[in-house]
């Protein structure tokens, strides 16, 4: 072990946050029978009208505007370790305006810029392209996910371990606010004042 060390091929890391060590069977089942314990609580956010300025649909990066105090607002949901995850409709792809190339390097421009504010970080992005009346067969198939549907909600919950009773959503819609209350997660309208200034009222609370 000495002689690894020395030839610097062990690396440390400290570690302060609580660690459940699942080295053994028992531990194991004892995790799976009590999940609650490693259950994560997450800050959702919409898109249009919360993160970035809404005027239309966003076609292109160009369009991409954001409000006041978001970046700070996630950077702050990221110090109190909430996961910070974003669920957007966008309809604007089964109507044909976007493809869903597009709008995923829309939101890889948006993560890269908000990474650019203290290293903060959008854990990640949920969208539904949902429209009834979409040429694409595919589109037409799948309004569960779309709000006030909680598609996209129960995939977030699923993947990331979440626990909805520690979580909120700030959306500026009534179909977040009914989907929110479907997903049992605190729901609260954006606000005219900056995110940073409403999540870290909405925290502290």
């Amino acid at each position: 072990m000495i002689k690894l060390i020395n030839k610097k091929k062990i690396k440390g890391i400290l570690f302060r946050e609580k660690l459940i060590d699942i080295g053994s069977y028992k531990k194991l089942n004892l995790l799976k029978k009590q999940n609650k314990i490693l259950k994560n609580k997450a800050f959702f956010l919409d898109r249009d009208g919360v993160v970035n300025k809404e005027n239309g649909y966003v076609l292109k990066p160009q369009q991409f505007k954001f409000l006041p105090g978001v970046k700070k607002a996630i950077n702050l949901l990221n110090k109190k370790k909430f996961l910070v995850i974003i669920l957007t409709n966008q309809a604007a792809i089964g109507k044909g305006l976007i493809t869903e190339k597009k709008l995923k390097k829309i939101h890889s421009n948006m993560i890269n810029d908000v990474k650019k504010y203290k290293n903060s970080e959008i854990n990640d992005i949920f969208y539904a392209p949902y429209y009834r009346n979409s040429k694409i067969a595919k589109y037409r198939k799948n309004l569960k996910d779309r709000k006030p549907n909680i598609g996209m909600f129960s995939k977030a919950i699923m993947k990331w371990n979440i626990d909805p009773k520690k979580s909120y959503f700030i959306g500026d819609k009534i179909t977040d606010n009914i989907a929110s209350k479907k997903a049992f997660v605190k729901f609260y309208y954006k606000k005219n004042i900056s995110l940073y200034k409403q999540i870290k009222d909405c925290i502290n609370c």
